[in-house]
């Protein structure tokens, strides 16, 4: 068995049914090793789209995703997915290919110290210097991607490693995501203590109760007591489709509904206390009130001095023991405060929609959310690329729910990760319909993709609201200088260019040809990119 055959054996050891890559230096052991071990190797035109997939099943699933990649640049194209998965704590592996261990630093092909660029957005980052020791690496690196906060690791695999011959060497044993620790009795009680004196709470889970699996916990205290909860935007969601206590994403750029200054105590689960909370600072979040911040990974609970109670704990776990701890102590519901939010929710979704202008009967983004929410099935995945767009969608569709099965761009704000995001959604969900939103700049990072997912008959619907410009970024020139600052775009014919790459491309200049085109988009066997031209405009 060779280094490289190892490196397969574990994954598979560890439950990696498919990786994402470009071919290119470094590589051709590693694939071959992939190929026999029978894992599914899915192959991109640019590293950016392979490490992007990794990065979007790791949101997606909760489990690492795993991208090879070749040496030197095809390293550095992938590690704005990795910055990406970092922002968000989504498990991904990154492996990169390189030049031999033995002339390492003589100056061969592509010779660059990978660890070193990948070292300040990776929670483990290291080259396999021994094949031997793979899967010691391999098992510390998926046990970095899983524990705590989650977050992307890196493994830099030399070619001369890679075609080591190693006898005797059992394949890596498999890495579970821990659970975090039990709160203790006295955090639990001063949060009880903290709900029994509130008159109008607010729970605000981020990607942290995502990934901790809170989302039952959330649904079932929520219910108990009447307590509305937010999701910061770009955050991942956790809320299931009927949950009436959640009244919609805080933090948006062009606003939302006012809910942190009207509150007098704040839970943040899993969430951050960054701009999107207004770092708990008025006039966001108003003077004195208290801050209760629950996290499964203590540096995650350093950000601030602000916070009133720091607690580092299972989200889902605490929340399920304070439930329990206020139903003995008697601590009553907040009908009335959750009543105010949903009123507040729904007047902010009303303002949003009555902005929004089709002059000369044109379609608009919310013609294209609205036909999503009477054809997209509950069980889709629907993922959102853009800035603009990004934002109509939170206020329409995002402020009536928000599932864990919806991902969006993350707290980076990245914008072009969609296509690989969809990619990844269709080989790793095959069942269930994939819906990618996204603007028009957002789908040209890397268009050619669609070849790839035509070819390896990978099944989705890219909705493309063109606007033909930078939207978000347009109207805040617009706002301040009176005019746009190089954020024009010309025409594009994305259903011409998505035939052109093997997709099925249609082109929707009516509601009525924008449903017929979107519910055949869900019946074909590959892509099918449906251009939807849309007049400009921010929800703001």
């Amino acid at each position: 068995m060779t280094g490289a055959e190892l490196f397969a054996a574990s994954l598979r050891a560890q439950g990696i049914e498919w990786v994402s890559t470009l071919c290119g230096n470094g590589l051709n052991d590693l694939l071959a090793a992939c190929d026999g071990a029978g894992i599914r190797v899915v192959d991109t035109r640019n590293e950016q789209a392979a490490a992007y997939m990794a990065d979007s099943w790791g949101k997606l699933s909760g489990q690492p995703g795993v991208c090879l990649v070749s040496s030197g640049v095809a390293h550095v194209n992938a590690l704005g997915a990795v910055t990406s998965a970092w922002f968000d704590g989504a498990p991904m592996l990154l492996v990169s290919g390189c030049g031999p261990l033995a002339t390492t630093g003589q100056g061969h092909f592509q010779d660059l110290d990978q660890v070193a660029l990948a070292a300040p957005v990776c929670k483990y980052a290291r080259r396999i210097d021994a094949a031997e020791r793979v899967p010691q690496f391999l098992h510390q690196a998926f046990t970095a991607a899983l524990s705590g906060r989650p977050g992307p690791v890196h493994l830099s695999f030399p070619m001369d490693v890679q075609a080591a011959v190693v006898d005797g060497v059992a394949p890596m044993s498999r890495v579970t995501r821990p659970r975090g620790p039990r709160p203790a009795g006295s955090d639990v009680e001063r949060l009880v203590g903290l709900l029994a004196r509130a008159r109008r709470p607010l729970l605000v889970c981020g990607s942290g109760a995502f990934h901790a699996r809170a989302d039952e916990a959330i649904s079932q205290f929520a219910a108990a007591f009447a307590v509305p909860v937010v999701v910061p935007i770009w955050d991942r969601g956790a809320v299931p489709m009927t949950m009436s206590e959640y009244v919609g994403v805080v933090g948006a750029a062009t606003g939302g509904p006012d809910l942190l200054p009207r509150s007098d105590l704040i839970l943040l689960l899993g969430a951050d206390t960054d701009y999107r909370v207004g770092h708990l600072a008025a006039p966001m979040v108003r003077a004195g009130t208290p801050v209760v911040q629950v996290d499964s990974d203590p540096t995650r609970l350093a950000q601030r001095q602000e916070v009133t109670v720091a607690v580092w704990a299972d989200p889902g776990a605490l929340l399920a023991e304070v439930q329990a701890a206020c139903t003995d102590r008697g601590v009553e519901g907040y009908e009335p405060w959750l009543a105010e939010a949903q009123s507040c929710r729904d007047a902010f979704s009303t303002g949003v929609r009555a902005r929004a202008t089709r002059p000369d009967g044109q379609l608009h983004a919310l013609d294209i959310t609205e036909a999503m929410a009477r054809l997209v099935p509950p069980e889709a995945l629907v993922l959102v690329d853009g800035g603009s767009i990004g934002q109509w969608f939170h206020h329409t569709l995002g402020s009536q729910h928000y599932p864990g099965h919806w991902l969006t761009c993350g707290a980076s704000a990245v914008i072009g990760w969609g296509l690989p995001g969809a990619m990844a959604a269709a080989v790793g969900y095959p069942r269930r319909p994939v819906v990618l939103l996204v603007g028009d700049g957002s789908a040209t990072f890397v268009i050619a993709e669609l070849e790839c997912a035509a070819r390896q008959r990978l099944p989705f619907v890219v909705l493309v609201a063109d606007d033909e410009c930078w939207g978000i970024v347009e109207a805040g020139q617009t706002k301040r200088f009176g005019h746009p600052l190089h954020s024009r775009l010309g025409p594009v014919d994305f259903a011409a260019l998505a035939t052109s790459l093997g997709a099925v491309g249609t082109r929707a200049d009516t509601r009525t040809q924008l449903e017929a085109a979107l519910l055949q988009g869900l019946r074909e066997p590959g892509p099918a990119v449906i251009h939807v031209p849309i007049v400009g405009g921010n929800p703001s």
